[in-house]
């Protein structure tokens, strides 16, 4: 029954959604846009369950049982994260006073910047450092794995010249002012195809990924359907 019931509501979602092809009809035209509000407020909604389930109930749960204190639910540390992140809350909730926007202010200006280092950290980390690792790997036996070295060297030529690409030098000239040299030019021209090739992969990617979504979808219709 319940298992009749999802697929019920997943039919009766997947229509609507599909009700953005038929454009602004009356009534019709809103059931997209009820479908999308129903997203992302089940979104919201889990985001907050998840979070009080795995942040705030365990702290509450050992306030609570008389068996523990303050001192057994962490070291100094834990404690004092635990709080700032509590002012950091209440602060925030400080918003619809005007006089104290500065301190709302304040923590968001907190929140954006350890938000951008996290992000930063890990773009270093994650993706940087392991492509130039990628680039200055060569296989160590290059007559038995020549086509690994063929892929390393245009993995090193990709990724400099794509970086080369966000570079703007040049050098002045009484004649013309100022020029970029040759070579420059043509560096950039090769990471600027590079980049290209890059996104219209990832493009094709995500358009790969969309239309097996949206064959799922309508041979879910079908079969539920028939």
């Amino acid at each position: 029954m319940a298992e009749n019931t999802i697929a019920l509501i997943s039919f009766v979602l997947t229509l609507m959604v599909f009700s953005y092809l038929l454009g602004d009809v009356p009534l019709v035209g809103n059931l997209y846009r009820i479908a999308v509000y129903i997203f992302i407020g089940m979104t919201a909604a889990f985001t907050l369950i998840v979070s009080y389930e795995g942040l705030i109930l365990p702290y509450l749960q050992d306030i609570q049982d008389p068996a523990t204190s303050w001192t057994l639910l962490g070291n100094r540390v834990d404690i004092t994260i635990f709080f700032t992140a509590l002012l950091f809350g209440l602060l925030i909730l400080l918003k619809p006073f005007k006089s104290l926007t500065w301190l709302t202010n304040s923590v968001l200006a907190v929140v954006i910047a350890v938000g951008a280092a996290v992000g930063l950290v890990g773009a270093l980390t994650g993706t940087l450092f392991p492509l130039l690792q990628a680039t200055v790997a060569i296989p160590e036996d290059v007559t038995a794995d020549f086509s690994a070295l063929v892929d390393s060297l245009l993995i090193f030529v990709g990724a400099m010249t794509g970086l080369y690409y966000f570079h703007y030098q040049v050098r002045a000239k009484a004649e013309v002012g100022a020029e970029q040299s040759r070579v420059g030019r043509g560096l950039r021209h090769i990471g600027k195809a590079v980049l290209v090739t890059a996104l219209g992969a990832i493009y094709a990617s995500t358009i790969l990924t969309c239309l097996t979504i949206l064959t799922e979808r309508i041979g879910f219709l079908f079969q539920f359907g028939a």
